[in-house]
């Protein structure tokens, strides 16, 4: 069964446009996907949906057997704690230190200092810039602050990471430097979905890519779907039944979305 998958998913905007158009892909877990087409293609909203930053139109996104797009908003803290997002434009915070703009997410989660700083430490020193903790962004190359993007998503030790064309700013030497954390962190077991133009540096790496064009899947280089699966349509009961598991991921103080 997909840990991830988009079912017959379609995002009509309100003008009328449709960034995505019956889209059905699964994703395995600990798996590392490449998505790839033309500007406006969709890349970014396929993302946008799976953070529940938007809603789909048609169709359901389930993510580790929970249709997410019928989770209440009351629950969607607990979902997004455990999704990494990393963004081509950094969102770094210029008057706050590379040790403090990794934090931030776990302060959000009133994480006690201690096990923040040994997170935040650890994620760090995972991207090479522990020892330019104390350093503002502005201090940093390009190169460097996409690294503090990067910790700071990784930090909560997300189950997914998402990055959104992260290789966008950077030379082809940094890109793939880059691209070698991205598989690092999806050696040790989290799944990885990376949103990139660059055709060269991702049919070097010999992962899954998907195509994008006009909101399609125009191809997939491989498609794990069990479609044995596939007629499961659960709806809000069956997410109830799911977050009784003791491994639910974003329902960890409360047992039920609802």
């Amino acid at each position: 069964m997909a840990f991830i998958e988009l079912r017959g998913v379609t995002k009509r905007h309100a003008n009328g446009f449709e960034a995505l158009r019956d889209i059905s892909v699964g994703f395995v877990e600990g798996s590392m996907t490449f998505l790839t087409g033309h500007s406006g293609a969709g890349k970014s909203t396929f993302l946008r949906l799976l953070l529940r930053m938007e809603q789909a139109t048609r169709g359901q996104v389930h993510v580790n057997g929970v249709n997410i797009t019928q989770l209440p908003e009351a629950r969607l803290p607990y979902y997004r704690r455990h999704i990494g997002a990393v963004f081509q434009d950094h969102h770094l915070l210029a008057g706050r230190s590379v040790f403090e703009n990794v934090a931030i997410p776990l302060r959000v989660l009133g994480m006690p200092e201690k096990d923040l700083e040994r997170r935040v430490r650890a994620a760090l020193t995972r991207v090479g810039l522990l020892e330019k903790e104390r350093l503002l962004p502005q201090h940093l190359s390009t190169g460097e602050q996409q690294r503090v993007g990067i910790a700071r998503a990784v930090a909560n030790r997300p189950l997914i990471l998402l990055a959104d064309e992260p290789t966008g700013n950077l030379d082809p030497e940094l890109s793939r430097d880059i691209l070698g954390l991205f598989e690092q962190f999806n050696q040790v077991g989290t799944t990885v979905i990376v949103a990139s133009h660059d055709r060269e540096l991702i049919e070097a790496s010999g992962r899954r890519i998907i195509e994008l064009s006009a909101g399609r899947i125009v191809h997939d280089s491989e498609d794990p779907r069990d479609e044995s699966d596939a007629g499961d349509e659960s709806g809000s009961a069956g997410i109830e039944v799911e977050l009784e598991r003791p491994d639910r991921p974003w329902d960890e103080n409360e047992r039920r979305v609802s």
